[in-house]
């Protein structure tokens, strides 16, 4: 049995930021959940990374189904980093942050410019007002 077959899904501080992936890889949980989200089916995947072989992508998903906070989080502060330099936060990043339990502290780290407590209360509030704005992706 390989190491890979023993232990499909590994963290290693340091590696990948210290993130589940596949194990043997540089390739995170949340990179496959949030390709997925976008609508790559596992076949896409497997093309897209040709390292990757079925099981591991099974791997990611029970992995993902097992620990669906810890990624969906992993996704969020991925989504905080492609917010472009020097713009505001949305208030949909915002929300889905406070949505997975983020204390405002985690949520203004999460950005380049300031978020301040004012944008989340407004962001809150603009969420209470029509949640459906503010529909999460589908889950993997």
């Amino acid at each position: 049995m390989t190491a890979v077959a023993a232990l499909p899904i590994e963290k290693t501080p340091g590696v990948c930021g210290g993130n589940a992936r596949v194990a043997g890889t540089r390739i995170p949980v949340w990179l496959l959940v949030a390709y997925r989200r976008q609508g790559a089916t596992d076949a896409a995947l497997l093309d897209d990374f040709p390292a990757l072989a079925a099981e591991q992508v099974t791997a990611a998903w029970d992995y993902y189904r097992a620990n669906p906070l810890e990624i969906d989080r992993a996704v969020w502060w991925n989504d905080t980093a492609a917010t472009p330099d020097g713009e505001r936060a949305r208030p949909e990043v915002l929300v889905a942050g406070l949505l997975l339990g983020l204390s405002g502290a985690e949520i203004v780290a999460g950005f380049e410019v300031p978020v301040t407590e004012a944008e989340l209360d407004a962001a809150w509030q603009l969420y209470r007002q029509d949640p459906a704005r503010f529909r999460p992706a589908a889950r993997g």
